[in-house]
């Protein structure tokens, strides 16, 4: 049988949580780059910046400073080079917190002592703060292991599940920071982050006390001098501990960058700006609305996304409702009203416990006019297992071969538009190996995000620059029962690879992902 019909398919990672104006590099507007610029000089580590320059960089370097020498011994003295700036660069351990914060951590006690946080507690951090007051504290905050911060992403998660927006009045968050100097910043933030509400939400305490026993017993001396004792750090692992060391945490990156009205003012001139335009649900759902409607999509495959997209894409009966979908990670499949029948079934993945999660979503739509069906899958692999992707598409395709065998399902089709997070160029090649295997084809895009993080509590990301193929748009091969060739691919609407110097987001593409594109058309 012979389909005369074309189909415009689309996958995008949305972004859907992105609440931080200062998290990624990229152009968010002449008006605030530069000031980014200096945000990013101030709090991101130098030696992690140089630990994730690409080989191509490094031999940049050495030409410009007319180095005749081993690049791997080249870029080593570049590491210990900027190590030691980071370990004399920001305040010393009293410089952060001045004797007028620890009457405010006094007041706090005393209003909190009911949720468990004690006078031991409060004497632990002066005598903490009191040892190492002369130390400067930057290298250690971007070293120590990431479930001291653990906080942020807990806290970051709250504010998404209750649909309201992350304000706590850090560098990291798109609420303005009230007061006329650092110390009043650092207040501001003591009495919004000391609550019974936040002691109720960290980690247990015994994975961070597990996690200071797997610390080198020498750790805490490279940054604080060889009299310093891992063991000291045990007074933040506790709920109280977890929650002042988040403070020490956010309130080094004020420090670093808002010392006077004039730094307040641009930082908050940042946010606002952020706010209006890549940090708004609303203004970002817009412009892929705009731009999916250009490109005539019939198909939309999105992950990550927020609950703006469906209820813009869905308004004016442009795409079929998205109700009866798992919605918890986003991962939905949009069908545009004019292009399929308005019924469709979800189908149920039970044996993935990702299904569960929202991270796969699948239906059985029928296409208007031709009557043709089609299994319709939107999945978001695991961000650190690639492997995970590749079980999301043999769970898709064996509930395809499932659905298949009814005579009421005859030449049922497959398309898939999966973020499979493949990133590096051995999880590529198994992806394509996986592939073949179970009989399908895939875009090949080439990059689909290019991004480096800047200003992250996930210090092993911050200053890496990420170009990876993550997102793809399968069908079935001819031989497998498929009916339609890839036709035509784009990245971010356009059919051309991406700049490879123009990292995500920026103003014209909100997300840290490019939306992969894919016309379909028949075999004649």
């Amino acid at each position: 049988m012979n389909y005369l019909v074309c189909l415009i398919v689309f996958t995008s990672n949305i972004l859907g949580s992105f609440n931080d104006p200062f998290e990624f590099e990229g152009d968010y507007g002449e008006e605030v780059n530069p000031i980014r610029e200096y945000v990013f000089e101030q709090v991101v580590s130098k030696k992690a910046l140089v630990d994730h320059l690409t080989e191509f960089q490094i031999e940049q370097l050495m030409v410009q400073e007319q180095r005749n020498e081993d690049i791997l011994e080249y870029h080593q003295r570049l590491i210990r080079q900027a190590a030691q700036e980071d370990l004399q660069h920001g305040p010393t351990l009293n410089e952060l917190v001045p004797h007028s914060l620890i009457e405010q951590l006094h007041l706090k006690q005393q209003a909190l002592k009911g949720d468990g946080f004690s006078e031991d507690d409060l004497n632990n951090f002066i005598d903490f703060i009191s040892r190492y007051g002369d130390q400067k504290v930057f290298a250690l905050f971007r070293h120590v292991p990431s479930e001291f911060l653990g906080l942020d992403k807990i806290l970051r998660d709250k504010a998404s599940r209750q649909g309201g927006d992350f304000d706590l009045p850090i560098l990291s968050s798109m609420q303005p920071l009230v007061g006329h100097n650092v110390d009043e910043l650092k207040v501001h933030l003591l009495e919004s982050l000391f609550s019974s509400d936040t002691l109720a939400l960290v980690k247990p305490q015994d994975q961070l006390d597990m996690t200071v026993k797997q610390l080198d017993p020498h750790f805490l001396e490279a940054f604080f001098g060889d009299n310093a004792n891992v063991g000291d750090l045990k007074i933040f692992t506790k709920p109280v501990g977890q929650v002042f060391f988040y403070w020490l945490y956010q309130a080094l990156n004020l420090h670093l960058t808002a010392q006077n009205p004039k730094d307040i003012a641009n930082i908050n001139h940042v946010k606002k700006t952020f706010f209006e335009t890549l940090g708004n649900p609303a203004a970002r759902a817009q412009i892929l609305r705009d731009r999916l409607l250009e490109a005539d999509a019939d198909v939309v495959f999105t992950q990550e996304s927020d609950t703006v997209v469906p209820k813009l894409l869905t308004e004016n009966t442009l795409f079929h409702s998205v109700e009866t979908q798992n919605s918890a990670d986003g991962t939905w499949v949009f069908l545009r009203k004019s292009s399929w029948e308005p019924r469709y079934q979800v189908v149920s993945i039970e044996d993935y416990e990702g299904f569960l999660k929202g991270r796969l979503n699948v239906i059985l739509a029928t296409k208007k006019e031709t009557g043709e069906k089609f299994l319709l899958a939107s999945a978001h692999g695991n961000s650190t297992r690639a492997e995970d992707g590749r079980l999301q598409i043999t769970k898709i395709v064996e509930k395809y071969h499932q659905l298949a065998s009814l005579p009421e399902n005859n030449q049922l089709q497959l398309i898939i538009g999966i973020d499979a997070n493949t990133k590096s160029k051995e999880d590529v090649e198994c992806l394509q190996q996986h592939l073949e295997a179970l009989g399908l084809i895939s875009t090949h895009a080439g990059s689909t995000t290019i991004k480096k993080r800047m200003v992250t509590v996930q210090h092993s990301k911050a200053g890496r620059f990420a170009i990876d193929e993550e997102d793809y748009i399968l069908i079935l091969k001819k031989e497998n029962g498929g009916l339609y060739q890839i036709e035509e691919t784009s990245v971010g609407f356009k059919n051309e690879n991406p700049d490879p110097t123009l990292t995500l987001p920026n103003k014209n593409n909100p997300s840290d992902h490019y939306p992969v594109g894919a016309k379909l058309t028949p075999f004649l």
